[in-house]
């Protein structure tokens, strides 16, 4: 009987296909699990050449890019493992890693998802800026973590090594029960890459479901493989996205008051782009603002269809974390929680 799913979305690069399959046999100790690759429509024949090494992966292989929450969702509605991680392909993994993730959620069968320490794999005494120590949000659905905060980046001197409850698991390395993921009916694809596993979480605690942090498991990221950093796509679908997060999951919009302030929010990141002459990012936020305009319709539908999103739940920051880090000086994540 298969107990653990692992699920890996991929686009290209096959020595990072193949160095994170071959780490994940390499530390893993139980014999009931399977992976799964998905093949988001690469051109260089890599998912092919790591089938070939080896054969017992499952493959699958999407007919167009379906992106992270679509490539997970595919590979997942295959799965037959209790338990699914989702899986970065650029990540290397430490012995165990896996068996402490589900230890974890059997001992604890109040948590519904939990992810690993991820820390740099190419700094690997630094946090990753993809997950860190697990993740939180402020009440405008900008996405912070434990360990880095924007482009300050911690080193893990084991500041973070007791688990604790947090409010979104990072894409890149995370656990959850399949029957949990059907029943929230996975992810969510309009967000085809970034942030989609923030909705998944809050949705989770929506139900009452805890997501927590496990120190005692950790992976190494690469990070931004297959949307390259500070690229076009990387920050479009950075504030598109944390738009719809926003739209979809907010509990009270303080009568548009708090529509205005994250709208101001975002100008102060146009400004803030034009003096560093990052025109990336100042396209990227304009033209994630039109997307916005061109999809009200659909966006009001899903805000009206989400019942979920009046659930309380005790963990959104309930301050700007841009404003903290930007205006405050606050650059640590002691600074900003006890």
């Amino acid at each position: 009987m298969i107990n653990v799913s692992i699920v890996i979305p991929h686009h290209n690069g096959k020595k990072l296909l193949l160095d994170c399959v071959n780490s994940i046999y390499r530390n893993i100790t139980t014999k009931d699990f399977e992976i799964i690759v998905v093949d988001n429509m690469s051109n260089d024949f890599s998912a092919d050449d790591v089938k070939a090494k080896f054969p017992s992966i499952n493959l699958l292989k999407a007919e167009s890019n379906l992106g992270y929450s679509g490539g997970c969702n595919f590979g997942a509605k295959q799965a037959k493992g209790k338990y699914i991680i989702f899986l970065n392909n650029d990540t290397l993994h430490t012995k165990n890693w896996v068996e402490e993730l589900v230890s974890f959620l059997e001992k604890n069968p109040q948590v519904g998802a939990a992810q690993p320490k991820i820390l740099n794999a190419v700094n690997k005494d630094t946090f990753d800026y993809a997950g860190g120590a697990g993740g939180f949000i402020d009440k405008y659905c900008f996405p912070f973590v434990r360990g880095r905060l924007f482009n300050t980046l911690e080193k893990d001197n084991n500041q973070y090594n007791n688990p604790k409850k947090i409010f979104w698991a990072s894409g890149a390395a995370f656990i959850i029960s399949r029957r949990l993921l059907e029943e929230l009916n996975y992810f969510d694809n309009i967000y085809f890459a970034y942030m989609e596993e923030i909705d998944l979480c809050w949705r989770l605690q929506s139900l009452g479901w805890s997501v927590w942090y496990v120190p005692s498991s950790s992976v190494y990221h690469y990070g931004k493989q297959t949307i390259k950093e500070n690229s076009f796509n990387s920050h479009y679908f950075n504030h598109r996205n944390s738009w719809i997060l926003f739209i979809k999951n907010s509990q009270s919009f303080e009568r548009g008051s708090l529509i205005l302030k994250r709208y101001i929010l975002d100008e102060m990141a146009a400004i803030y782009s034009i003096f560093t002459f990052d025109f990336n990012r100042l396209l990227a936020i304009f033209t994630s603002h039109l997307w916005l305009i061109y999809n009200c319709r659909t966006l009001y539908n899903i805000r009206k269809n989400n019942h979920l999103r009046n659930s309380a739940i005790d963990s959104i920051y309930e301050n700007s974390i841009a404003m903290d880090y930007f205006f405050k000086g606050k650059k640590y994540f002691s600074q900003i929680f006890d």
